[in-house]
Protein backbone atom coordinates (compact mmCIF):
# COMPACT_ATOMS: atom_id res chain seq x y z
CA UNK A 1 0.00 0.00 0.00
CA UNK A 2 1.35 3.28 -0.91
CA UNK A 3 2.38 5.51 2.06
CA UNK A 4 -0.02 8.84 2.05
CA UNK A 5 1.79 11.80 3.56
CA UNK A 6 0.61 15.10 3.94
CA UNK A 7 1.85 17.93 2.78
CA UNK A 8 2.67 20.17 5.35
CA UNK A 9 1.60 24.00 5.30
CA UNK A 10 2.61 26.18 7.99
CA UNK A 11 -0.13 27.50 9.71
CA UNK A 12 0.03 29.72 13.13
CA UNK A 13 0.37 27.70 16.12
CA UNK A 14 -0.53 28.46 19.83
CA UNK A 15 1.19 26.03 21.82
CA UNK A 16 4.51 24.56 20.96
CA UNK A 17 5.63 23.51 17.70
CA UNK A 18 3.25 22.74 14.72
CA UNK A 19 1.54 19.50 14.78
CA UNK A 20 3.16 16.59 12.19
CA UNK A 21 2.15 13.45 11.33
CA UNK A 22 5.52 12.13 13.33
CA UNK A 23 5.23 13.93 16.42
CA UNK A 24 1.31 12.53 16.28
CA UNK A 25 2.59 8.76 15.89
CA UNK A 26 5.04 9.82 18.81
CA UNK A 27 2.35 10.69 20.89
CA UNK A 28 -0.05 7.63 20.14
CA UNK A 29 2.54 5.41 20.92
CA UNK A 30 3.11 7.30 24.41
CA UNK A 31 -0.55 6.93 24.93
CA UNK A 32 -0.80 3.03 24.11
CA UNK A 33 3.08 1.56 25.12
CA UNK A 34 3.37 0.25 28.00
CA UNK A 35 2.91 -3.34 27.04
CA UNK A 36 4.89 -6.52 25.66
CA UNK A 37 2.10 -6.34 22.36
CA UNK A 38 1.58 -2.32 22.38
CA UNK A 39 1.86 -1.10 18.72
CA UNK A 40 5.12 0.34 17.31
CA UNK A 41 5.74 3.53 15.73
CA UNK A 42 5.52 1.67 12.27
CA UNK A 43 2.77 0.01 12.94
CA UNK A 44 0.63 3.01 13.85
CA UNK A 45 1.91 5.18 11.15
CA UNK A 46 0.74 2.34 8.54
CA UNK A 47 -2.86 2.76 10.59
CA UNK A 48 -2.92 6.24 9.84
CA UNK A 49 -2.03 5.68 6.45
CA UNK A 50 -4.44 3.43 5.88
CA UNK A 51 -7.54 5.19 7.68
CA UNK A 52 -7.10 8.04 5.32
CA UNK A 53 -7.21 5.41 2.39
CA UNK A 54 -10.46 4.33 3.68
CA UNK A 55 -12.00 7.69 4.16
CA UNK A 56 -11.73 8.46 -0.07
CA UNK A 57 -13.60 4.76 -0.29
CA UNK A 58 -17.32 5.17 -0.67
CA UNK A 59 -20.08 2.38 0.81
CA UNK A 60 -22.83 1.81 -1.34
CA UNK A 61 -22.45 5.31 -2.82
CA UNK A 62 -21.78 6.55 0.74
CA UNK A 63 -19.14 7.98 2.12
CA UNK A 64 -17.14 6.16 4.96
CA UNK A 65 -17.84 7.20 7.87
CA UNK A 66 -16.09 5.69 11.17
CA UNK A 67 -14.65 6.14 14.60
CA UNK A 68 -11.32 3.96 15.63
CA UNK A 69 -10.34 3.34 18.75
CA UNK A 70 -6.49 1.69 19.29
CA UNK A 71 -7.30 -0.55 22.90
CA UNK A 72 -7.01 -4.11 23.87
CA UNK A 73 -9.80 -6.07 24.21
CA UNK A 74 -9.64 -6.94 27.52
CA UNK A 75 -9.65 -3.03 28.37
CA UNK A 76 -14.05 -3.19 27.81
CA UNK A 77 -16.27 -5.77 29.16
CA UNK A 78 -19.59 -6.96 27.82
CA UNK A 79 -21.97 -6.40 31.03
CA UNK A 80 -21.53 -2.36 30.89
CA UNK A 81 -23.31 -0.19 28.50
CA UNK A 82 -24.71 3.41 27.40
CA UNK A 83 -25.41 5.80 28.56
CA UNK A 84 -22.79 5.40 31.42
CA UNK A 85 -20.59 2.94 30.27
CA UNK A 86 -19.07 1.17 26.99
CA UNK A 87 -20.38 -2.14 25.91
CA UNK A 88 -17.91 -4.21 24.00
CA UNK A 89 -18.90 -6.78 21.16
CA UNK A 90 -16.03 -9.31 20.64
CA UNK A 91 -15.75 -10.84 17.47
CA UNK A 92 -15.25 -14.96 17.78
CA UNK A 93 -12.16 -14.53 15.31
CA UNK A 94 -10.13 -10.94 14.61
CA UNK A 95 -10.59 -9.78 11.16
CA UNK A 96 -8.38 -7.90 8.73
CA UNK A 97 -7.33 -4.63 8.85
CA UNK A 98 -7.67 -3.01 5.65
CA UNK A 99 -9.25 -0.06 3.93
CA UNK A 100 -12.00 -2.51 2.22
CA UNK A 101 -12.65 -4.16 5.87
CA UNK A 102 -12.72 -0.80 7.41
CA UNK A 103 -15.52 0.60 4.22
CA UNK A 104 -17.66 -2.88 4.81
CA UNK A 105 -17.75 -2.42 8.76
CA UNK A 106 -18.59 1.40 9.00
CA UNK A 107 -22.40 0.63 8.22
CA UNK A 108 -22.75 -1.68 11.38
CA UNK A 109 -20.79 0.89 13.27
CA UNK A 110 -22.51 4.37 13.27
CA UNK A 111 -20.39 7.11 13.78
CA UNK A 112 -22.35 8.77 16.30
CA UNK A 113 -22.71 5.56 18.63
CA UNK A 114 -19.92 3.06 18.05
CA UNK A 115 -16.88 2.01 17.72
CA UNK A 116 -14.58 -0.24 15.33
CA UNK A 117 -11.80 -1.64 17.62
CA UNK A 118 -8.15 -2.71 16.90
CA UNK A 119 -5.05 -3.29 18.45
CA UNK A 120 -1.90 -6.01 17.19
CA UNK A 121 -1.56 -9.30 16.91
CA UNK A 122 2.00 -10.93 17.14
CA UNK A 123 3.27 -10.48 13.26
CA UNK A 124 0.40 -9.90 12.32
CA UNK A 125 -0.22 -6.14 12.51
CA UNK A 126 -3.05 -4.44 13.49
CA UNK A 127 -6.60 -6.20 13.43
CA UNK A 128 -10.09 -5.60 14.19
CA UNK A 129 -11.75 -7.46 17.16
CA UNK A 130 -15.13 -5.94 17.70
CA UNK A 131 -17.07 -3.19 17.99
CA UNK A 132 -17.72 -0.71 20.96
CA UNK A 133 -21.24 1.08 21.23
CA UNK A 134 -20.70 4.19 23.34
CA UNK A 135 -24.33 5.62 22.85
CA UNK A 136 -23.98 9.08 21.87
CA UNK A 137 -23.65 11.21 24.74
CA UNK A 138 -20.14 12.01 24.12
CA UNK A 139 -21.47 14.58 21.24
CA UNK A 140 -22.95 16.44 24.15
CA UNK A 141 -19.35 17.75 24.49
CA UNK A 142 -19.07 20.22 21.22
CA UNK A 143 -22.58 19.23 20.06
CA UNK A 144 -24.99 21.45 22.98
CA UNK A 145 -26.60 18.92 25.45
CA UNK A 146 -27.00 18.61 28.86
CA UNK A 147 -25.66 15.08 29.92
CA UNK A 148 -22.05 14.46 30.50
CA UNK A 149 -19.78 12.91 27.78
CA UNK A 150 -20.16 9.78 29.44
CA UNK A 151 -16.87 7.32 31.22
CA UNK A 152 -13.45 8.88 30.53
CA UNK A 153 -11.91 7.04 27.29
CA UNK A 154 -8.74 5.49 27.82
CA UNK A 155 -7.75 5.00 24.14
CA UNK A 156 -7.00 7.09 22.09
CA UNK A 157 -9.38 6.84 19.08
CA UNK A 158 -9.19 8.80 14.99
CA UNK A 159 -12.43 9.78 13.55
CA UNK A 160 -12.68 9.11 10.01
CA UNK A 161 -15.11 12.16 9.12
CA UNK A 162 -14.68 12.82 5.65
CA UNK A 163 -13.02 12.26 2.32
CA UNK A 164 -9.39 12.94 3.22
CA UNK A 165 -10.57 14.18 6.85
CA UNK A 166 -9.01 12.53 10.11
CA UNK A 167 -9.48 13.76 13.56
CA UNK A 168 -7.25 12.06 15.87
CA UNK A 169 -8.42 12.84 19.94
CA UNK A 170 -7.73 11.55 23.65
CA UNK A 171 -10.04 11.41 25.83
CA UNK A 172 -12.41 13.18 23.41
CA UNK A 173 -9.71 15.89 23.43
CA UNK A 174 -9.06 16.86 20.14
CA UNK A 175 -5.15 16.73 19.48
CA UNK A 176 -5.09 17.20 15.68
CA UNK A 177 -6.55 17.55 11.91
CA UNK A 178 -5.35 15.36 9.03
CA UNK A 179 -7.19 17.15 6.16
CA UNK A 180 -6.60 16.94 2.57
CA UNK A 181 -3.14 18.40 2.33
CA UNK A 182 -3.30 20.20 5.50
CA UNK A 183 -1.82 18.51 8.78
CA UNK A 184 -2.46 21.04 12.01
CA UNK A 185 -3.99 21.16 15.51
CA UNK A 186 -6.79 21.60 17.07
CA UNK A 187 -9.04 24.54 16.30
CA UNK A 188 -10.89 26.85 18.42
CA UNK A 189 -14.20 26.40 20.34
CA UNK A 190 -15.57 29.67 19.16
CA UNK A 191 -18.49 29.29 21.62
CA UNK A 192 -16.19 30.09 24.64
CA UNK A 193 -14.95 33.11 22.79
CA UNK A 194 -14.87 36.46 24.71
CA UNK A 195 -17.06 38.29 21.63
CA UNK A 196 -19.63 35.64 22.41
CA UNK A 197 -19.98 36.99 26.12
CA UNK A 198 -19.97 40.47 25.69
CA UNK A 199 -22.10 40.78 22.29
CA UNK A 200 -25.05 38.85 24.45
CA UNK A 201 -23.74 40.65 27.84
CA UNK A 202 -26.91 43.13 28.11
CA UNK A 203 -29.35 40.73 26.67
CA UNK A 204 -28.45 37.89 29.57
CA UNK A 205 -28.44 40.82 32.38
CA UNK A 206 -31.96 41.84 30.59
CA UNK A 207 -33.63 38.35 31.07
CA UNK A 208 -31.95 37.91 34.29
CA UNK A 209 -33.87 40.52 35.70
CA UNK A 210 -36.89 40.44 34.14
CA UNK A 211 -36.99 36.61 35.32
CA UNK A 212 -35.76 37.54 38.49
CA UNK A 213 -39.07 40.01 38.78
CA UNK A 214 -41.44 36.35 37.81
CA UNK A 215 -39.44 35.05 41.31
CA UNK A 216 -37.04 33.08 40.81
CA UNK A 217 -35.79 30.67 43.55
CA UNK A 218 -33.04 32.78 45.92
CA UNK A 219 -30.52 30.15 46.09
CA UNK A 220 -28.89 31.75 43.65
CA UNK A 221 -28.02 35.40 42.90
CA UNK A 222 -28.77 37.38 39.77
CA UNK A 223 -25.16 37.16 38.34
CA UNK A 224 -25.50 33.56 38.51
CA UNK A 225 -28.88 32.83 36.68
CA UNK A 226 -27.62 35.77 34.11
CA UNK A 227 -24.39 33.77 33.60
CA UNK A 228 -26.45 30.55 33.28
CA UNK A 229 -28.69 32.33 30.38
CA UNK A 230 -25.48 32.32 28.47
CA UNK A 231 -24.05 29.09 28.72
CA UNK A 232 -27.68 27.66 28.10
CA UNK A 233 -28.11 29.82 24.92
CA UNK A 234 -24.22 28.63 23.69
CA UNK A 235 -25.82 24.84 24.17
CA UNK A 236 -28.74 26.00 21.85
CA UNK A 237 -26.85 27.28 19.25
CA UNK A 238 -23.85 24.72 19.69
CA UNK A 239 -27.02 22.61 18.96
CA UNK A 240 -28.35 23.83 15.93
CA UNK A 241 -24.77 24.38 14.39
CA UNK A 242 -24.14 20.62 14.98
CA UNK A 243 -27.56 19.49 13.51
CA UNK A 244 -26.73 21.80 10.19
CA UNK A 245 -23.45 19.48 10.11
CA UNK A 246 -24.73 16.38 10.38
CA UNK A 247 -27.74 17.28 7.38
CA UNK A 248 -24.80 17.57 5.05
CA UNK A 249 -26.09 20.25 3.20
CA UNK A 250 -24.56 24.23 4.87
CA UNK A 251 -26.41 27.06 6.00
CA UNK A 252 -26.02 30.53 6.84
CA UNK A 253 -27.24 31.84 10.69
CA UNK A 254 -26.94 35.78 11.38
CA UNK A 255 -27.76 36.89 14.94
CA UNK A 256 -28.79 40.58 15.27
CA UNK A 257 -29.28 42.87 18.31
CA UNK A 258 -32.69 43.90 18.87
CA UNK A 259 -33.99 46.99 18.20
CA UNK A 260 -33.04 49.63 21.03
CA UNK A 261 -36.21 51.26 21.69
CA UNK A 262 -39.38 51.43 20.34
CA UNK A 263 -39.09 54.54 18.00
CA UNK A 264 -36.34 52.89 16.01
CA UNK A 265 -38.26 52.02 12.49
CA UNK A 266 -35.97 48.95 11.79
CA UNK A 267 -34.44 46.51 13.38
CA UNK A 268 -30.81 46.22 11.85
CA UNK A 269 -31.96 42.89 10.48
CA UNK A 270 -34.29 44.31 8.18
CA UNK A 271 -32.15 46.96 7.41
CA UNK A 272 -30.01 44.91 5.41
CA UNK A 273 -31.80 41.37 4.90
CA UNK A 274 -34.68 40.50 3.11
CA UNK A 275 -36.00 37.50 4.44
CA UNK A 276 -38.25 35.41 1.82
CA UNK A 277 -40.42 33.57 4.84
CA UNK A 278 -40.48 36.73 7.87
CA UNK A 279 -41.88 35.70 11.43
CA UNK A 280 -44.63 37.99 13.06
CA UNK A 281 -43.58 39.35 16.00
CA UNK A 282 -46.14 37.45 17.83
CA UNK A 283 -45.38 34.31 17.16
CA UNK A 284 -40.71 34.66 17.26
CA UNK A 285 -39.86 34.95 20.61
CA UNK A 286 -41.88 33.80 23.08
CA UNK A 287 -41.43 30.18 22.94
CA UNK A 288 -37.61 30.54 23.64
CA UNK A 289 -37.57 32.74 26.77
CA UNK A 290 -40.13 30.39 28.18
CA UNK A 291 -38.09 27.83 27.66
CA UNK A 292 -35.06 29.65 29.54
CA UNK A 293 -37.24 30.79 32.10
CA UNK A 294 -38.33 27.24 33.12
CA UNK A 295 -34.90 26.09 33.23
CA UNK A 296 -33.51 28.60 35.39
CA UNK A 297 -36.65 28.15 37.98
CA UNK A 298 -36.31 24.45 37.81
CA UNK A 299 -32.57 25.03 38.40
CA UNK A 300 -33.34 27.42 41.56
CA UNK A 301 -35.61 24.83 42.92
CA UNK A 302 -33.25 21.86 42.83
CA UNK A 303 -29.86 23.82 43.83
CA UNK A 304 -28.81 24.18 47.66
CA UNK A 305 -28.95 27.87 49.35
CA UNK A 306 -25.49 29.94 47.99
CA UNK A 307 -25.10 27.66 45.44
CA UNK A 308 -22.17 29.00 43.28
CA UNK A 309 -22.17 28.84 39.10
CA UNK A 310 -20.15 25.96 39.02
CA UNK A 311 -22.28 24.32 41.47
CA UNK A 312 -25.55 25.05 38.98
CA UNK A 313 -23.97 24.16 35.93
CA UNK A 314 -22.99 20.75 37.09
CA UNK A 315 -26.33 20.09 38.77
CA UNK A 316 -27.69 21.30 35.18
CA UNK A 317 -25.40 18.88 33.14
CA UNK A 318 -25.71 16.03 35.81
CA UNK A 319 -29.30 15.99 37.25
CA UNK A 320 -31.77 13.50 36.39
CA UNK A 321 -35.12 15.44 36.83
CA UNK A 322 -37.33 14.66 35.30
CA UNK A 323 -38.74 18.11 34.41
CA UNK A 324 -35.37 19.41 33.52
CA UNK A 325 -35.29 16.54 31.33
CA UNK A 326 -38.34 17.35 29.48
CA UNK A 327 -37.02 20.87 29.12
CA UNK A 328 -34.20 20.23 27.43
CA UNK A 329 -35.78 17.91 24.86
CA UNK A 330 -37.86 20.82 24.00
CA UNK A 331 -35.48 23.45 24.16
CA UNK A 332 -33.35 21.02 21.52
CA UNK A 333 -36.50 20.01 19.88
CA UNK A 334 -37.29 23.97 19.07
CA UNK A 335 -32.90 24.14 17.93
CA UNK A 336 -33.90 20.99 15.56
CA UNK A 337 -36.55 23.63 14.02
CA UNK A 338 -34.48 26.63 13.65
CA UNK A 339 -31.62 24.20 11.69
CA UNK A 340 -34.42 22.86 9.50
CA UNK A 341 -35.25 26.40 8.44
CA UNK A 342 -31.53 26.48 7.55
CA UNK A 343 -32.20 23.58 5.06
CA UNK A 344 -33.51 26.43 2.86
CA UNK A 345 -31.62 28.51 0.78
CA UNK A 346 -30.61 31.66 2.44
CA UNK A 347 -29.79 32.59 6.17
CA UNK A 348 -31.51 32.21 9.07
CA UNK A 349 -31.88 35.28 11.28
CA UNK A 350 -32.22 35.86 14.91
CA UNK A 351 -31.98 38.67 17.28
CA UNK A 352 -30.33 38.43 20.21
CA UNK A 353 -33.14 36.86 22.06
CA UNK A 354 -32.83 33.86 19.94
CA UNK A 355 -36.29 34.65 18.52
CA UNK A 356 -36.34 33.88 14.68
CA UNK A 357 -36.75 37.08 12.88
CA UNK A 358 -37.16 34.84 9.39
CA UNK A 359 -35.24 32.59 7.24
CA UNK A 360 -34.62 32.14 3.75
CA UNK A 361 -33.12 35.42 3.87
CA UNK A 362 -31.17 37.31 1.25
CA UNK A 363 -28.53 39.89 2.43
CA UNK A 364 -28.21 42.92 0.44
CA UNK A 365 -25.43 45.10 1.12
CA UNK A 366 -23.95 46.75 -2.17
CA UNK A 367 -20.25 47.17 -1.56
CA UNK A 368 -17.13 44.83 -1.98
CA UNK A 369 -14.81 43.99 1.29
CA UNK A 370 -11.23 43.00 -0.02
CA UNK A 371 -9.65 42.93 3.98
CA UNK A 372 -10.94 40.20 6.19
CA UNK A 373 -8.96 38.81 8.73
CA UNK A 374 -8.39 34.63 10.17
CA UNK A 375 -7.81 35.21 13.66
CA UNK A 376 -5.68 32.35 14.87
CA UNK A 377 -6.47 32.17 18.84
CA UNK A 378 -10.14 32.83 20.19
CA UNK A 379 -8.99 36.80 21.73
CA UNK A 380 -7.99 37.56 18.19
CA UNK A 381 -4.49 38.60 18.95
CA UNK A 382 -3.01 36.56 16.44
CA UNK A 383 -4.13 36.79 12.51
CA UNK A 384 -3.19 36.76 9.44
CA UNK A 385 -4.96 38.60 6.44
CA UNK A 386 -7.07 35.97 4.21
CA UNK A 387 -7.99 36.04 0.63
CA UNK A 388 -12.03 36.53 0.18
CA UNK A 389 -11.82 35.14 -3.75
CA UNK A 390 -11.03 31.56 -2.39
CA UNK A 391 -14.81 31.66 -0.60
CA UNK A 392 -17.99 30.66 -1.63
CA UNK A 393 -21.21 33.25 -2.03
CA UNK A 394 -22.42 32.47 1.93
CA UNK A 395 -18.82 33.67 3.09
CA UNK A 396 -18.37 36.94 0.93
CA UNK A 397 -21.69 38.00 1.50
CA UNK A 398 -21.61 37.76 5.29
CA UNK A 399 -18.15 39.53 5.35
CA UNK A 400 -20.23 42.02 3.51
CA UNK A 401 -22.48 42.27 6.19
CA UNK A 402 -20.37 42.07 9.11
CA UNK A 403 -18.63 45.25 7.27
CA UNK A 404 -21.84 47.29 7.71
CA UNK A 405 -23.56 46.34 10.32
CA UNK A 406 -20.50 45.80 14.02
CA UNK A 407 -22.74 44.08 16.04
CA UNK A 408 -23.99 41.56 13.78
CA UNK A 409 -22.18 37.45 14.22
CA UNK A 410 -22.91 35.40 11.73
CA UNK A 411 -21.93 31.31 11.41
CA UNK A 412 -21.92 29.53 8.07
CA UNK A 413 -21.55 25.45 7.92
CA UNK A 414 -20.08 24.81 4.86
CA UNK A 415 -21.37 21.52 3.01
CA UNK A 416 -18.09 19.92 3.54
CA UNK A 417 -18.45 20.77 7.68
CA UNK A 418 -15.98 23.58 8.13
CA UNK A 419 -17.46 25.87 10.52
CA UNK A 420 -16.44 29.91 10.56
CA UNK A 421 -18.11 32.58 13.09
CA UNK A 422 -17.64 36.07 11.37
CA UNK A 423 -17.97 39.00 13.01
CA UNK A 424 -16.52 42.54 13.04
CA UNK A 425 -13.93 43.59 15.51
CA UNK A 426 -12.63 46.86 15.80
CA UNK A 427 -13.83 47.81 12.55
CA UNK A 428 -12.48 44.54 10.90
CA UNK A 429 -14.18 41.54 9.22
CA UNK A 430 -12.66 38.42 11.38
CA UNK A 431 -13.42 34.96 10.86
CA UNK A 432 -12.50 31.80 13.34
CA UNK A 433 -12.52 28.61 12.20
CA UNK A 434 -14.63 26.47 14.83
CA UNK A 435 -13.51 22.70 15.54
CA UNK A 436 -15.83 20.27 14.43
CA UNK A 437 -16.39 17.05 15.41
Amino acid sequence: MATLTPAIRPVTSLAGPEPSLASLVAQISHMVGGREDSPDLGEIRALCDLLYTASLLKEEGRVVRARIIIAPPEGFTAQEGPPDGIHAIRFASTHAFTAGEIKRLSPAASFFHSLIAVWPEKDRGFRIWGLLNTGPRWLNLMAGGRKPGGITMPYPTIHVRDPGWLLFYQNYELLAEWRGREFHGPRMDVFQSRLMSERFADLRHRLARESWSHRLPETLTIEAYAELIHRIALQFLRRIVSLVRSSGHGGTLVIFPMKRNAEESQSAAERWIDCKYLASTESAGNRVKFLIEAMLRRLGELCPEGSSVEDAWSCFKKSTDPELDNLEESFFELARMYSDMMQVDGALVLEHGLNVVGFGGEIRVDMNVVHVEQSHDLERTQVSRWNVQSDGTRHRSLYRLCAVEPQAVGYVISQDGQVRMIANVNDTVTFWLHTAI
